[in-house]
């Protein structure tokens, strides 16, 4: 369905499903009007969508990465993954009264995003200070390689090396 062309006829102002009221196109000549009115009703607005994004990035950097949420994991826990007949990864994490459950195409990363919604359930948070602080330290620099000893003396008066031909051409 494409945007139609034409001459817009009215401007009225409609509900999204944000709750905030945009401003839809009516045209001229559009056989999809109803059509996209209906899309137009069923999504939010772009402001409400950065607002989201942003809440949920937020949300994102003050739990622990997914190594860190793994070392907080107490002794005990159980981590299940299933494969489910549609080729989609299952997991269940299980420890002492709280249970997680998440879904992913690979498993590889299932173990570490049920450590972070544990976390998250938990209420675990990094502190922003102290990962400021380690991004800040350089690493350390490895120590420079001790000096190589220096290589039989040459015999004197001998000739230096100079390629010959290659047997062959």
């Amino acid at each position: 369905m494409a945007v139609p062309t034409g001459e817009i006829v009215a401007r009225p102002m409609m509900a999204r499903a944000c709750g905030c009221m945009c401003e839809f196109q009516h045209y001229a000549v559009d056989k999809y009007r109803a059509q996209r009115l209906a899309k137009f009703q069923s999504t939010r607005c772009a402001e409400c969508v950065a607002k989201a994004e942003e809440a949920r990035r937020q949300a994102q950097a003050e739990l622990p990465g997914k190594g860190e949420a793994i070392q907080t994991l107490p002794p005990g826990t159980q981590i299940f993954l299933a494969r489910r007949p549609d080729g989609k990864w299952t997991g269940k994490l299980v420890q002492e009264d709280v249970t997680v459950e998440a879904l992913a195409d690979w498993p590889q990363g299932l173990s570490g995003t049920l450590a972070r919604l544990w976390a998250a359930a938990k209420g675990i948070k990094i502190d922003p200070a102290a990962v400021a602080a380690k991004q800040a330290t350089p690493p350390p620099k490895p120590p420079a390689p001790a000096p190589r000893p220096a290589g039989p003396p040459a015999r004197p008066g001998a000739p230096a090396f100079r390629p010959g031909p290659r047997p062959g051409k």
